[in-house]
């Protein structure tokens, strides 16, 4: 018996609570009171994450705000699920909790913005950079430099769902690491 399956049949959920059927649908209310609290959450270890910063313990406080932006990529699914029970779709729990069991696809959820910088304005991101922000929206020249921008975004974003994942491992744990010695994520 799958466990979700098992524990449906002891009707208990992890924390004792009686839960629904793992086959039977949720409503839009369900999962929107679900994406609150995945946000309240993550807030909620942001909160400590600054409190472990302030103290020194800046990897333990990294791992606080990688699970944090995870529970507002957590968030993200819950309302896209939202949106097909809306639409008509049947979502359940099961589905719920397939959705959101990869770290890696939280964090891909949780992505809202990426960031470029340049120091050097003659570099050819420096030149997209500008040329996005002098040239005339309806330019084809300013039209060019936007597609390549989206582009880099993509990729920025693509990158930064699995950089936070090794960032956070990295911050947990000791491991060999890329030059003889041990990484030591307490240091």
């Amino acid at each position: 018996m799958p466990p979700l399956a098992a524990l449906w049949a002891a009707g208990l959920r992890r924390h004792g609570a009686p839960m629904a059927a793992p086959t039977k649908g949720v409503d839009s209310a369900y999962l929107a009171k679900g994406a609150y609290l995945a946000l309240e959450q993550g807030g909620l270890l942001l909160r400590d994450a600054n409190c472990l910063y302030r103290s020194g313990a800046y990897a333990s406080a990294l791992v606080l705000a990688a699970f944090a932006r995870e529970e507002f990529g957590r968030a993200g699914i819950l309302l896209d699920l939202r949106s097909k029970v809306i639409a008509g779709e049947v979502v359940t729990t099961a589905r719920i909790e397939r959705a959101c069991e990869n770290h890696v696809t939280k964090q891909e959820w949780a992505v809202l913005s990426t960031m470029m910088t340049v120091e050097d304005k003659e570099s050819g991101l420096g030149k997209l950079l500008q040329t996005r922000l002098h040239a005339h929206p309806h330019s084809e020249e300013w039209k060019a430099a936007d597609r390549e921008l989206k582009q880099i975004d993509e990729v920025q974003r693509k990158r930064a769902k699995n950089e936070r994942h090794k960032q956070r491992m990295r911050s947990l744990y000791v491991e060999p690491d890329d030059f003889g010695g041990w990484n030591r994520p307490s240091l």
